[in-house]
């Protein structure tokens, strides 16, 4: 079994340190081997938005992204992996940029449902369509660390690094916040931490390929949603709520100042962390071909509509 650390902190900063500490404790299982990358050095493109990951995958192809830099090395590296240790500073309430950038590549490539489509109709066609190994069930750990000493400055922290593994469909078992940096002097010196990101590798290496029914949740708190385990919720004037991260609906009730929160099993087997909310999505975008038919229909009048905003008001930075 291999375990990787993915760290998107500074070089030899919290997450690393914390990150190496997991990988060092799950390395002491004895028959667990570890890898490590520092995301901040490498060359990293965001998304661009052209969509021919997604196209390729509904014509039954690898959905392998177009960009020419170092994130295949990353992907191949995961694909090699059966759990990942992800580490990201929290410096404006959620993980940094690059963090999200590399969730927008792998989101649509890499969606689950979307994979397994496109292996029905490469096998139509008689095509190779995405790599195998993409099958695999893997397990996560989560770890963000922020220098706030209050935890709502950290309120994105962990629950926005599911934009990362739900897509691919990794099984997140175990998160930890660490805060405030700020006053711990050094991580180095905090025992309790490092012993809790030795739990969390433990923890992350003892789940390595095991079936989706043993698969537990080891995290300090179970959190309100019961799927992702985040304390998100998106509320109105009247129910249902919503969990942001899972977009499944629930009932919130007040007694006697105490708030509960209930998912129906319903609608915890449609979470977008399952096959069935991912392949939910898959038919959902499948009705804008419609939508596409009529662009390519009115291709001039739309290419005569878009020539008033060619160039218009762009500043000249160079």
């Amino acid at each position: 079994m291999r375990l990787l650390g993915l760290s998107f902190g500074s070089k030899m900063g919290n997450n690393e340190v914390l990150i190496k500490e997991a990988l060092m404790a799950a390395k002491e299982l004895g028959n667990v081997e570890v890898g490590f990358i520092r995301m901040l050095d490498l060359d990293i493109e965001p998304c661009r938005g052209c969509t021919v990951c997604a196209r390729s995958l509904r014509e039954g192809g690898d959905g392998k992204c177009v960009i020419k830099d170092d994130l295949p090395l990353v992907d191949e590296q995961v694909m090699q992996s059966d759990g990942l240790i992800i580490g990201a500073p929290v410096y404006v309430l959620a993980p940094p940029g690059l963090y999200k950038s590399v969730a927008d590549r792998w989101g649509p490539s890499h969606d689950m449902a979307w994979r397994m489509e496109a292996k029905k109709i490469a096998q139509g066609k008689g095509k190779k369509g995405p790599d195998e190994r993409v099958f695999k069930r893997r397990v996560a750990g989560f770890m963000c660390t922020g220098g706030a000493a209050t935890p709502h400055w950290l309120s994105l922290g962990l629950p926005l690094m599911n934009l990362l593994t739900f897509s691919s469909h990794i099984a997140v078992i175990d998160q930890m916040a660490v805060f405030p940096l700020s006053r711990l002097g050094h991580i180095t010196l905090h025992s309790d931490v490092l012993e809790r990101a030795r739990k969390l590798g433990w923890n992350v290496a003892g789940a390595m390929g095991k079936p989706d029914k043993e698969l537990k949740w080891q995290g300090d708190t179970p959190g309100t949603c019961p799927v992702c385990h985040s304390n998100l919720l998106t509320v109105t004037d009247k129910n249902p709520v919503e969990c942001p991260i899972c977009g499944i609906a629930g009932e919130i009730k007040v007694s006697r100042g105490k708030i509960t929160v209930s998912f129906s099993e319903a609608e915890q087997a449609r979470s977008r962390l399952t096959i069935a909310g991912k392949k939910e999505h898959w038919d959902e975008l499948a009705g804008n071909a419609k939508f596409m038919a009529i662009r390519q229909q009115k291709a001039d009048e739309i290419a005569k509509n878009m020539e008033k905003y060619k160039g218009y008001a762009e500043v000249k930075l160079k």
